[in-house]
């Protein structure tokens, strides 16, 4: 297959074309131009893009990777040349399905290619599935080694050792396997499935057995209850018997009781045709005890009653007075006081007399006789003011004294409070005395209505007598319907024995046991009860052995289980020798392949190397190891330098390529970046070695390759 044009809308590309030649084609290209989108897009239209692949914290999915950064749907067209056919092959979007939509058709004509499908396109087109692909003829420097892989290795075993790509031994190996796992896979599979039928059958086979042992020993059992009924439904007979002997004896004392009952009957009734009914009497006792419960109520009542209230002490000021009278006497007498404490220590209208009457006669020393007579005049009203205040002075005095005797030893200031605090206790006293006297009068007039009461009940006796006579008359009463009672058990008893009297026929067999009829009766019902639980659990236990199945086609079943799974083991021990076999047979072809494409890589690698490493060995998992003339031992690729390491990586991928994908592009993604000049030149001329048998896309993003292309 050779490819002539690309063009994208995937990832970064944008409707962009990328043109092809034959032979070998270096596109080189800077750093994010879309050389590995490009790649990825060359992968995606020939193979479809996984919708199951899902993101992870360090990759991301191809649908996600790539989806177009516009927007815009993703579409693809690869026109090429198949078998020398032009054809165009297109994908484009199909709702929210990423390559949904697949076309093929004749590039000239647009005939439809109906052999080329969405799925089938790759495997068509290259011959190989994606993973032989993508390992074999599409190399890129980040993933440069080979990694094992099952169809990689399935196509390479098989092409090496029988030149047969269709894989037959594999199919028959899976084959043997699946017949393996459908005999026994773990706990599944034919030969559990048996052996879980064939533990059933027998675990059926048991509980039949075990069912029918438990049936036996139930039908035992019912007998024996059978006989025990029997025996205790004779005794039975045997007390009836011994019963119906006795009724007449009964019947007589029955008959002498009922006499003498109804006697006593007629004899009370003629004393309680004297006293008082029975609703009265105990109404009267009523009254007795409601009157007894306030009696003692109204003695409770009177030891809780408090002493009279003693009357405050009257004051001495306060002697003959009003309490309202008190006050205002005691507001004038401090007025009063006030006032005369007041003039009697108002001294100054005598001094100024005194004053007056030496000034005049200092005057009267000095003045002719008109003067002195003036002067005398002046003497005399000086003395006369000076005796007249001394005279107020001692009068008011007085008063306050008499007042201070009158409220001693009260203070001044407290006359109006004390007066009022003797008002007040005035007061309170007169409210308690008219409380205490309330009480009195209340407890003196029950006192008076339980007298009377006492009185009409008792007619002139005492309570205890007349309770006592009640209580008695009460008696003869309770004694009657005592008597009546006792008559009519009597009557029934004589009617009951004497309905009950029948002919009752001796036991037929020897009765040995010594139940009374109760426990008789007991007994006879808990056998029937036993017997009904036992015929139960019979017809349970005939109900489950039905549902097992009889035994005779249990054990058939059982017999031809045995047999299947006999058969099935053999099918099983010989499936295992089969793989077993075909296993060591496919591992010795896998060996096989190791040397053609371990040969061709070891050509490839020393050429690459300028014949430095001659040696080189390869492993069924695709590791490698080498070693130079002047190395004694091999050593694996993790001894050699990152630029070896590609060397020998791309010697093993080509070698592959060449057995595997013969007619595929080879697709080279930065694969040389790490390669001196001289070993990149030699790989370049390996390449164009290739190019002359199938197309090569060097993708680089250098301009070296160009240049020693150029030389």
């Amino acid at each position: 297959m050779m490819i002539y044009t690309m063009t994208a809308t995937f990832g970064k590309l944008e409707n962009q074309t990328l043109t092809l030649q034959p032979g070998l084609n270096v596109i080189h290209a800077p750093n994010e131009w879309g050389k590995s989108t490009w790649c990825a897009f060359l992968v995606a239209m020939l193979y479809g893009i996984s919708t199951k692949e899902r993101s992870t914290a360090t990759t991301l999915a191809d649908k996600e990777h790539y989806a177009p950064w516009s927007g815009a749907p993703m579409s693809g067209r690869i026109d090429l040349n198949w078998n020398g056919r032009d054809i165009t092959i297109e994908r484009r979007s199909k709702g929210r399905v990423l390559f949904g939509e697949f076309s093929a058709y004749e590039t000239a004509t647009g005939m439809p290619v109906a052999e080329l499908t969405a799925s089938n396109c790759g495997q068509q087109l290259l011959g190989v599935e994606k993973s032989v692909f993508t390992h074999a003829g599409f190399i890129r420097q980040s993933d440069m080694p080979v990694t094992e892989d099952d169809a990689l290795r399935r196509r390479l075993n098989a092409l090496v050792t029988t030149g047969d790509e269709s894989g037959a031994s594999d199919l028959l190996l899976q084959k043997l396997k699946d017949l393996k796992n459908r005999c026994r896979h773990n706990k599944t599979g034919l030969l559990p499935q048996a052996e879980a039928a064939r533990d059933e059958l027998s675990r059926k086979l048991q509980m039949l057995d075990s069912y029918r042992r438990q049936l036996a020993a139930l039908e035992k059992e019912q007998t024996d209850l059978e006989q025990t009924q029997a025996m205790l439904e004779n005794h039975l007979k045997a007390l009836d018997y011994e019963e119906n002997r006795s009724y007449a004896d009964e019947l007589s004392k029955a008959q002498i009781s009922l006499t003498i009952a109804q006697t006593r009957v007629q004899e009370l009734t003629a004393q309680c045709t004297q006293l008082p009914k029975v609703e009265e009497i105990d109404l009267s006792l009523g009254k007795l005890q409601q009157l007894r419960e306030d009696k003692d109520n109204l003695q409770t009542d009177a030891q809780l009653l408090s002493a009279p209230p003693i009357p405050p002490v009257i004051p001495l000021p306060y002697q003959n007075l009003h309490k309202a009278d008190a006050l205002r006497q005691a507001q004038t007498d401090r007025t009063v006081y006030l006032q005369s404490l007041k003039e009697a220590n108002r001294h100054w209208p005598g001094i100024v007399g005194l004053i007056i009457a030496a000034g005049c006669l200092a005057f009267l020393a000095l003045s002719h006789w008109i003067g002195v007579m003036l002067a005398i005049l002046g003497v005399l009203a000086g003395v006369i003011v000076f005796v007249s205040n001394q005279s107020s002075c001692r009068r008011a005095q007085d008063t306050v004294t008499a007042l201070q005797t009158k409220y001693a030893p009260i203070e001044v200031s407290q006359w109006e409070a004390a007066a009022a605090a003797w008002a007040d206790a005035q007061k309170a006293y007169t409210e308690n005395i008219a409380q205490y006297q309330l009480q009195k009068d209340t407890l003196e007039h029950r006192a008076e209505q339980i007298r009377q009461t006492t009185q009409a009940l008792t007619q002139g006796t005492s309570l205890v007598q007349q309770e006592l006579t009640l209580r008695q008359a009460k008696a003869v009463w309770t004694s009657l319907e005592d008597a009546k009672k006792e008559a009519r058990r009597c009557e029934t008893l004589v009617q009951t024995l004497s309905g009950s009297q029948k002919e009752v026929s001796a036991p037929q067999a020897p009765d040995s046991l010594s139940y009374s009829r109760e426990e008789t009766l007991q007994r006879i019902a808990q056998c029937r009860f036993d017997r009904d639980q036992l015929q139960k659990q019979q017809g349970q236990l005939a109900g489950l052995m039905e549902g097992l199945g009889s035994q005779m086609h249990l054990t058939s079943q059982l017999e031809q289980l045995n047999c299947r799974i006999q058969k099935l083991e053999e099918i099983y021990r010989a499936t295992c020798l089969a793989m077993d076999t075909a296993t060591e047979t496919a591992n010795a072809l896998q060996r096989r392949f190791a040397p053609r494409i371990a040969g061709r890589a070891q050509c490839l690698f020393s050429r690459f190397t300028q014949n430095k490493y001659h040696r080189l060995t390869l492993q069924a998992d695709f590791s490698m190891q080498t070693g130079s003339e002047s190395e004694n031992t091999l050593h694996s690729v993790l001894w050699r330098s990152d630029g070896t390491a590609d060397q020998l990586y791309l010697a093993l991928r080509l070698a592959v390529a060449e057995e595997l994908t013969p007619n595929a592009p080879l697709v080279l993604d930065d694969a040389l970046c790490r390669f001196d000049d001289d070993r990149a030149t030699i790989a370049l001329d390996v390449l164009k070695e290739t190019a002359t048998e199938k197309q090569v896309i060097l993708f680089t993003c250098q301009s070296r390759e160009e240049a020693l292309l150029e030389v």
